[in-house]
């Protein structure tokens, strides 16, 4: 995404101001101490039997929990068990339950990403795949579970966003069905090279065709690569599970892999095949890894590309060509999957036309699981961190993501602030109100726009110091204009210091922050975001401006009010 720079003028904190004219209930003042926060660390956890059945009914103390290769000791737990949730103190709540919806903690409400990958993927394979996927959306999407459809053709586009409506998901599907995709044209390029090198007179020749394929190749491999991680970084900040569903005919771990090992079975020789590991990918899927881990992802792998015959082939494309060892090229094409999969505590779907049965399971990841909390022995430093979870019964399997990133409030306040430009937050602990003035031209494109922030004094955690009362927010503003341009994150301290003498009435008045942002015409969405560093509490409001190059109406105003 491209970005543009925010540019913030005149900032500053006034005295004070009288809040708007309104009946309100006086609230509590916040303790005049300091507060610490104590981070906890979640894992899902899925456990199965031998046969891959779940196990319903284990307690806390048949899991061990392990990072980075100490012990840890769980302080909090729950279980999942036929969409309904078991809390610790003995209360369930049901995962299906529209009227109860809104009560649900986010950690028990999901987010799908219906990720196509239309650039490695058969038009008549995808047919098939989202077959299955079509039930999985209508038992699947629900009060508590939104979905968003995402394409990949050599470029990334969001089709449908997050929605509860299982006809518009349903809908964009049949919309890409209807759509050419790039995969034919992949695979029409690996078999051209194949016939080239069974036609060709000469070891060098043979490398030589293999070597340009395969670096064509993986150029387009790197562009999927990125926009999967892409996809990724765009769920930062989102809250509740985050589970990306990742639809293709496979990723090659080593890209050309049959094109070498074609080589090496016509002239009889090893030295193509160690030419070719110069295209081993496994980095790149471990990248992507770390950022899920990063991101909190599972991803959901579907192999659309089915059963194969002997030589590798999808079974409706058998030939007799002489090509490389099927099983090696299959194992090539479905090893990243696997590892993904795995890593993030998802599901692979392979060799199979018909991925009901995962699906089925990828839903029930979200209705039967258990969730262990604890207290990380490591500060939120930005890091990463490995994790393995034991059962302490025989013969059961935990699936779980294998690590996480511990994120400082400040990295997870920013993550935030910017996700709200697409999927809002609506969390304003501090109560702030968010007014936007009337635009100014500021140069020749260019206009200000003045912004109003009033923060209720007695909503601010404030500490003792001599004679005075002080404390420090911090406040984020983010904008998004109508052509898609994101500009950086700005920062902003704000340091409030109040005498002791003036606190009783200073409480009962709003702190403002006056400041200006430079946009230009048109539509626009700002994201505001105030934190709190004494007690860590973040606030959120997001306004959409529109900035007008025609002369204002009479007797317009400008939007206020609080959100």
């Amino acid at each position: 995404m491209k970005r543009r720079s925010l540019l913030l003028l005149a900032a500053a904190g006034i005295p004070f101001f009288a809040r708007a004219a309104e009946k309100k209930t006086e609230t509590p003042l916040p303790p005049i101490a300091e507060s610490v926060t104590v981070a906890i660390t979640n894992v899902e956890v899925v456990v199965t039997d031998s046969k891959g059945r779940r196990v319903p009914g284990l307690k806390q103390e048949d899991f061990e929990v392990i990072e980075d290769g100490i012990p840890q000791r769980i302080t909090n737990f729950y279980s999942v068990s036929g969409g309904r949730a078991i809390l610790a103190d003995g209360m369930q709540v049901a995962l299906d339950d529209e009227e109860k919806a809104p009560d649900v903690p986010s950690p028990l409400k999901v987010k799908y990403v219906l990720y196509i990958d239309q650039l490695n993927l058969e038009t008549l394979h995808r047919t098939r795949v989202f077959r299955s996927i079509y039930p999985f959306i209508e038992k699947t999407i629900g009060p508590n579970a939104e979905a968003m459809v995402v394409t990949f053709n050599r470029s990334l586009k969001v089709r449908q966003r997050f929605t509860t409506d299982r006809g518009a998901v349903a809908g964009t599907l049949q919309e890409i069905e209807n759509e050419s995709g790039m995969g034919n044209t992949i695979t029409g390029e690996r078999q051209d090279a194949i016939q080239r090198i069974n036609d060709s007179k000469s070891q060098s020749e043979a490398v030589g065709i293999a070597r340009q394929t395969s670096q064509s190749l993986d150029a387009d491999l790197r562009l999927s690569i990125d926009a999967l991680k892409t996809t990724i970084a765009g769920l930062a900040g989102i809250d509740g599970r985050k589970v990306l569903i990742y639809v293709s005919d496979g990723l090659p771990q080593m890209v050309g892999q049959e094109l070498f090992d074609t080589i090496q079975r016509k002239y009889r020789t090893g030295a193509a095949s160690i030419e070719g590991f110069s295209f081993d990918r496994t980095g790149s899927y471990a990248a992507i890894v770390q950022a899920a881990h990063a991101e909190g992802v599972t991803i959901d792998a579907i192999d659309a590309a089915g059963l194969a015959i002997t030589e590798g082939v999808a079974a409706e494309f058998g030939t007799n060509e002489n090509r490389g060892s099927g099983f090696a090229s299959q194992q090539n094409m479905q090893a990243p999957l696997k590892m993904l999969a795995d890593e993030t505590g998802g599901i692979a779907a392979v060799n199979t036309n018909a991925p009901d049965r995962e699906l089925t399971e990828i839903a029930r990841d979200f209705s039967d699981f258990y969730s262990l909390g604890y207290r990380s022995t490591r500060g939120s430093i930005d890091r990463p961190h490995r994790i393995d979870v034991k059962v302490n019964r025989p013969g059961l399997r935990a699936r779980y993501p294998s690590g996480y990133q511990e994120k400082t409030v400040e990295t997870r306040t920013a993550e935030a602030v910017t996700a709200a430009l697409f999927y809002p937050r609506t969390e304003n602990p501090m109560n702030f109100s968010l007014a936007v003035g009337k635009p100014k031209a500021y140069g020749t494109e260019n206009y200000l726009v003045p912004i109003k922030i009033g923060i209720p004094l007695q909503n601010v955690m404030l500490v003792p110091d001599g004679n005075a009362y002080k404390g420090r927010l911090y406040i984020y503003f983010v904008v998004l204009d109508s052509s898609g341009q994101q500009s950086d994150l700005q920062i902003r301290p704000l340091d409030i210091k109040v005498e002791l003498k003036s606190y009783d009435s200073a409480k009962k008045k709003d702190y403002g922050y006056d400041v200006q942002l430079v946009m230009i015409p048109g539509g626009q969405k700002l994201s505001v975001a105030i934190r709190d560093s004494v007690s860590n509490a973040v606030s959120f409001a997001q306004k959409s401006v529109f900035v007008s190059v025609l002369p204002e109406e009479t007797g317009k105003k400008g939007e206020l009010g609080r959100n």
